[in-house]
């Protein structure tokens, strides 16, 4: 873990920011204390790509479909 005081932490943010992508921590202290620590954010672990078949078998049937609908409500304006 480093650690960065404020100052350091105001000039060079970009260099602990990258730090912190690498999955390290960086601890702020201001007067060698400690104040705040980055740390990377935990990604969440989702299924992935959503199924999109699936999806669709889901999706309601209009009948009549819904864009003949939508083409006769325009009609009325054309």
């Amino acid at each position: 873990m480093r650690t960065a005081g404020v100052r350091e932490a105001r000039q060079n943010l970009s260099v602990l920011l990258d730090e912190v992508k690498k999955g390290r921590e960086v601890v702020i202290t201001e007067h060698g204390r400690p104040v705040a620590k980055l740390v990377p954010l935990e990604r969440p672990r989702g299924k992935g790509v959503p199924n999109f078949a699936a999806l669709r078998r889901r999706m309601p049937v209009f009948d009549p479909p819904l864009s003949a609908t939508l083409d006769e409500d325009r009609e009325d304006r054309l």
